[in-house]
């Protein structure tokens, strides 16, 4: 069962557009894997749409700029029927340290990632940087820990598959899982797990060797 979500403003956010793009995706990704959350979505872009479409008195006229919004998707070359079966049905099974994942569509194309691997722990940056927003493929081995860090932004891990494990929380996959400067945290996995991250700010290591890396810290989100 999924323990955590987007918020309502994250949600509200998202059905508007007005998110970075790693963070759209991300939401976007958590609602393919929580039905809740899908029709809260679907229930904000009905709202926003009936604000947009809403009759307006004849000498208001159209909301400025929707009139060159609406001319502009009507221009919009259409697309063939190739194209559109090649959009929908990209690969989406993962292979990484002997398993198979099914990806999220909205992460389908990022199925051969190029791993850094360091122990048990593999990461690929996806190429989906927006606002100083930046995205990753994490892989974790069973038994796999991160070092105990915090935060000088913010953190958003989407678990895709397997489990991690924060304290007395096992979270599962669809969990939506934030963190910021605020929480100091060492997540490990007892049977591995797949994740999607993003970050706005390197991490600072808290404890022990690992906080020698906090000198080149940006260069691993």
């Amino acid at each position: 069962m999924i323990k955590t979500h987007p918020t309502e403003l994250m949600l509200r956010a998202f059905a508007a557009d007005e998110l970075p793009l790693p963070l759209a995706v991300g939401v976007s990704a958590h609602c393919e894997l929580c039905p809740e959350c899908a029709a809260q979505v679907q229930t904000l872009e009905a709202e926003l749409a009936n604000q947009l479409l809403a009759p307006v008195a004849p000498d208001q006229g159209l909301p400025a700029g929707l009139d060159a919004m609406l001319a502009e998707i009507l221009q919009q070359p259409v697309a063939t029927v190739a194209e559109l079966a090649q959009q929908v049905r990209p690969a989406s099974e993962l292979r990484v340290a002997g398993q198979s994942y099914r990806l999220p569509r909205v992460l389908a194309r990022h199925h051969a990632p190029k791993w850094r691997h360091v122990g048990a722990i593999r990461q690929h940056s996806l190429p989906l940087d927006e606002m100083g927003a930046r995205a990753s493929l994490l892989h974790i081995e069973a038994g796999g820990r991160i070092p105990e860090h915090t935060h000088k932004g913010y953190e958003l891990t989407l678990l895709l598959a397997g489990n991690m494990q924060e304290g007395d929380i096992c979270y599962q996959a669809g969990d939506f899982i934030w963190r910021d400067a605020s929480h100091a945290h060492s997540p490990h996995t007892p049977d591995g797990c797949l994740c999607y991250t993003v970050q706005d700010a390197p991490v600072h290591f808290t404890k022990g060797l690992s906080r020698l890396l906090n000198g080149i810290s940006h260069r691993l989100y």
